[in-house]
């Protein structure tokens, strides 16, 4: 017992140094697992951001999907020279697309700008109906409605198809 009292300052000094191991073990540990956390949290965040864009690309293809029925529905009613009706199909496509092309990031500046440029259209051939129709008269036929709405129609299946491939392609 005398050497123990005459000593124990060494034997404090052993286990504060036994301590001090054993503290610098157990925060080694804990930093290996904080790089593993940042590590999941860095792959969580990459994949979010892959979800997001799959999930902003497939929302882009349903609204241009919407825009081509309402062309299609709009092709028909001039067939059947059901004017008035296709009068109400212009404004909501008009706004589907003003829609698209303010919302969605698509693949190509230039598909940005075929749907800037279908919305005037769509409304001159829309004012050309209405009046057309207040006047008494029937559209003509010769005006070209029908090969408009179709370049516009082939524009947007063109860019549906590319903004679909590049969303599928972002999720990969």
């Amino acid at each position: 017992m005398d050497y123990f009292l005459d000593n124990w300052g060494s034997f404090i000094g052993v286990a504060g140094l036994v301590i001090t191991i054993i503290g610098a073990i157990i925060s080694y540990r804990a930093f290996l697992r904080a790089g593993k956390a940042r590590d999941a949290a860095a792959a969580a965040e990459v994949a979010s951001k892959e979800t997001r864009a799959a999930m902003v690309s497939t929302l882009a293809v349903v609204d241009l999907q919407r825009a081509i029925a309402l062309l299609q529905r709009l092709k028909a009613l001039h067939r059947d020279r059901k004017w008035e009706i296709g009068l109400e199909q212009y404004q909501p496509l008009r706004a589907i697309l003003a829609d698209i092309e303010g919302r969605h990031a698509l693949p190509d500046p230039e598909q940005h700008k075929a749907i800037r440029e279908a919305i005037p259209q769509l409304q001159f051939i829309e004012d050309a109906v209405a009046n057309a129709l207040a006047e008494g008269r029937e559209p003509s036929p010769a005006a070209g409605f029908d090969q408009t709405l179709n370049a516009i129609q082939t524009s947007l299946e063109g860019i549906a198809s590319a903004t679909y491939f590049a969303g599928s392609e972002g999720g990969q």
